[in-house]
């Protein structure tokens, strides 16, 4: 999450959000009054947020059950708007729905990056418990070779945490039933070269 945008206007209502967010050309989060520029994407980021979309909706193809990537937002509460990197969301479509928002996922995948790792395991992980359709978050890294998934059955339950480092290991996602291999999904990552004092 970047600074929040106080040139613009020190407090948005969440009318005032989503209708500045359909003309935008930077995305927005909203959080408890104030919006937040989206940081630009890395590469990497990009191909990994890119493949699990794809992949995805390959998997879930005539089950009911969609992908969504990039534009599309998360309403987390009522004072609180995120855009996840992938989301998952089986909810059958209504006449009357909003194009932009999804309100009941039962997936969230984030990529962390530098500027918003502490903000995807701290303050997005604690919203995100709280819906009562989420199933699974899923954290993945893109310095390095590891995914983090997180479980429960219902809101508001502690999350159950399993890690995959091993590039041979397949993630199991039981909220949709797909199983993705480390080694695919990483295939065409850049890792960035490890300095000498990280290697001490």
């Amino acid at each position: 999450m970047g600074q929040p945008q106080a040139q613009l206007k020190e407090f948005w209502t969440v009318e005032e959000y989503l209708e500045f967010e359909k003309t935008s050309l930077v995305r927005h989060e909203y959080v408890d009054g104030q919006i937040f520029a989206m940081a630009g994407e890395s590469k990497n980021h990009n191909r990994l947020a890119g493949d699990v979309n794809s992949r995805l909706n390959d998997l879930l193809f005539g089950s009911g059950c969609e992908a969504f990537i990039e534009n599309v937002k998360v309403k987390v509460s009522s004072t609180r708007y995120y855009y996840p990197d992938v989301i998952v969301s089986c909810s059958e479509p209504i006449e009357d729905e909003d194009a932009y928002i999804i309100e009941d996922p039962i997936l969230i995948v984030e990529v962390l990056s530098k500027t918003t790792t502490r903000n995807d395991r701290v303050e997005k992980m604690n919203a995100y418990q709280n819906l009562h359709s989420l199933r699974e978050y899923v954290i993945i890294a893109q310095d390095r070779t590891r995914i983090e998934i997180y479980r429960h059955q219902q809101a508001g339950e502690t999350w159950q945490c399993e890690a995959f480092t091993d590039p041979e290991q397949e993630v199991f996602l039981a909220s949709v039933g797909a199983k993705i291999k480390l080694a695919d999904l990483y295939r065409r990552v850049r890792f960035p070269a490890i300095t000498e004092e990280e290697e001490e």
